[in-house]
């Protein structure tokens, strides 16, 4: 498949792409006409790549897991990439909690100005949001 159609079906812009090809992430094959030829492989290899970027881990950690992905993987490079996964346990668990707090002083500050609560009101919700990570 093309760049376009790739980037449409992986989600990624075709700036990206192109970036990815150039450090070597993911490297599309290319036809007699010396134009990208992407697999559904590479959009899947694509698609993980930006929810683990959406998380936090770098190119680097992300480049290791796919490389566990392309290939018979070694004990080492099990126990790295586990290793990786299990740092950023506790940075997804931080994450969710921030998340639904922030959720709800969202849906408690619409209520608010829903019902023109006061500027007392308001800044005691502004307060929590700056409180979170006590």
């Amino acid at each position: 498949m093309n760049i376009r159609t790739c980037a449409q079906q992986s989600g990624v812009s075709k700036d990206t792409l192109r970036f990815y090809e150039k450090i070597g992430l993911i490297v599309p094959s290319r036809g007699e006409n010396h134009y990208r030829d992407y697999t559904p492989d590479d959009v899947v290899k694509l698609q993980i790549t930006r929810n683990l970027k959406a998380v936090g881990l770098s190119l680097n950690e992300i480049s290791m897991i796919l490389r566990m992905y392309d290939a018979s993987v070694t004990k080492a490079c099990r126990e790295d990439t586990l290793a990786i996964l299990q740092s950023y346990r506790e940075v997804f668990k931080r994450r969710a909690k921030l998340d639904l707090a922030l959720s709800n002083i969202a849906f408690d500050m619409t209520t608010a100005i829903k019902m023109q609560a006061g500027d007392d009101a308001m800044m005691t919700l502004f307060k929590k949001i700056g409180a979170l990570n006590d």
